[in-house]
């Protein structure tokens, strides 16, 4: 028999035994209503000049998972890879648009397919989004460029975040420029004190400074760091306390006082709410002139420590103008005594507890580290 007879039945056998097929790698994705969709998003990984039903040698099947979700501050999206025995860390980006993070997202997994995700490395970091490939000559349309990164805030960015109860011990951000600024505001206010001195309302002006440090990340995303401190000093008085059966004593006064506060926010807006509470303490004295009918004039004055807790609300109304009121409470620590000229007593409190109640304007204000 001639050799040629032997081949023609081996290669029909091997025509009519199947190459083994290589295990696929494929998408699983999830998005809101409004983001593109899978089929969108699969049609941007391709213009990035990638190919989820292309060829590629991998051990066995995988999964690329991109998920997209709705964010405080806009949309936050994740990208992992998984098979049957281990899965990647997650990449996350953010955007103000599901449109931007779904493009941001498409280079991660273009690099990825690209770059052998098959072979159970772990998927890139998020780059900055980058405009895709040109386009063959006979293509018929041309892709849309990736959205560029978001460039730094100016100075006059609006800030907006809340104290976080538990901080975290670390935050993952894309790469780029990460901010800091300082925001702040400046406050005068005017009120009353009562309790200060028994059977008497105290008027009573303060001025306060407030500031909170802030950063913002290559995403947008903003958060306070670190401690709100709150600044206030101002003014007791005058008044005047009358004392005796036909009033004839008569205990003219007025003090200064400063407080230094640390503040929690649930909301701080620089073009909108800001809420604090606030615990701290400080200082204040009083001088008192007392004089009575036929004794002359005595004249005193009185130091004091006090501790105290405040609730500040501010709104603001443009051009960087806000008004605001604060309730405080105080609790002073000493005595506060105020006597006549041969020594009798006038009034006695030790110790004292106030409650000040103050409405103010002021205005916002931004600086930058």
């Amino acid at each position: 028999m001639k050799a040629t007879h032997l081949l023609v039945p081996v290669a029909l056998l091997a025509v009519s035994v199947p190459a083994q097929a290589a295990p696929a790698v494929t998408l699983a994705y999830d998005a809101p209503a409004g983001c593109p969709s899978e089929s969108e998003f699969v049609a941007a990984v391709t213009a990035r000049g990638a190919d989820f039903d292309a060829a590629r040698a991998t051990p066995v099947a995988q999964v690329m998972v991109v998920s997209i979700s709705r964010a405080q501050d806009g949309f936050a999206g994740a990208f992992q890879v998984r098979d049957a025995r281990e899965a990647t860390n997650k990449r996350e980006v953010r955007g103000a648009s599901c449109r931007e993070v779904a493009d941001a997202l498409a280079v991660v997994t273009a690099i990825a397919l690209q770059g052998g995700a098959g072979e159970g490395g772990e998927a890139p970091a998020a780059p900055a989004p980058q405009p895709p490939p040109p386009a063959a000559a006979d293509s018929q349309s041309t892709p849309a460029a990736a959205p560029a990164a978001a460039p730094p805030p100016s100075p006059s960015v609006r800030l907006r975040a809340h104290t976080q109860w538990r901080p975290p011990t670390s935050v993952t951000v894309p790469a780029g420029t990460v901010r800091f600024d300082m925001g702040g505001t400046i406050g005068v206010y005017a009120g009353a004190t009562v309790g200060l001195i028994p059977s008497l309302v105290v008027p009573q002006y303060d001025f306060s400074v407030v500031a909170a440090p802030f950063v913002t990340t290559p995403d947008g995303a903003q958060r306070i760091h670190g401690i709100i401190l709150k600044l206030d000093g101002g003014i007791w008085g005058p008044a005047t306390y009358k004392a005796g059966d036909t009033k004839d004593t008569r205990t003219d006064l007025w003090g200064v006082y400063v407080d230094w506060n640390v503040c929690l926010s649930p909301t701080y807006d620089t073009e909108g709410l800001v809420v604090l509470f606030c615990f701290g303490g400080g200082g204040g004295a009083l001088t008192m002139d007392t004089s009575a009918d036929g004794m002359g004039t005595a004249e005193q004055i009185v130091g004091f420590a006090r501790a105290d807790l405040s609730g500040v609300l501010q709104y603001y109304l443009g051009a960087g103008f806000h008004v605001g009121a604060q309730l405080r409470g105080g609790a002073e620590v000493g005595q506060i005594a105020a006597e006549r000229a041969d020594g009798s007593s006038v009034f006695s409190t030790s110790p004292t507890g106030s409650v000040e109640v103050l409405l103010g304007v002021g205005f916002h204000s931004l600086w930058q580290k």
